[in-house]
């Protein structure tokens, strides 16, 4: 048991020595909730519609520290079928929520079938969020 309690200690330590030093980032943006702690960090997302022609995002958290800043990207795809060249990639849509507020976006985006692509950057962010985006066979 003492040697437990020991390694329980040292890994607190290491926690805080890393966390004040680099920071922290743990977690899968779309897959489970991400921890950020004291962290400049920039997260990608894409997904590709093939069935229907809108995405609804849907981001969540309290902003602790610092700032999160989440910007939605559309690109229409190549198509083999059209022989058409994909189309550029343009920000459909951005917003930035500061330290002490709530980030709360959920949010329908209709620019049709093709690549949806969602950032979120911390910057010496410090908080727990929550990124939603339908996947698989909703797709």
């Amino acid at each position: 048991m003492r040697g437990f309690i020991g390694f329980i200690v040292v890994l607190a330590i290491v926690f805080f020595a890393v966390g004040e030093t680099r920071g922290w980032y743990l977690g899968i943006p779309s897959q489970t909730p991400v921890f950020v702690y004291k962290k400049d960090f920039t997260s990608t997302t894409s997904r590709r519609t093939t069935q229907r022609t809108d995405m609804p995002v849907r981001f969540t958290g309290d902003v602790k520290r610092g700032s999160v800043t989440i910007e939605v990207r559309y690109q229409r795809p190549t198509s083999f079928q059209t022989s058409q060249a994909a189309g550029p990639e343009t920000k459909v849509y951005e917003v930035t929520y500061s330290a002490g507020q709530r980030a709360a976006l959920d949010r329908v985006f209709e620019n049709g079938g093709g690549v949806y692509t969602v950032l979120v950057r911390y910057q010496d962010a410090t908080g727990l969020f929550t990124l939603t985006l339908p996947g698989g066979t909703d797709l």
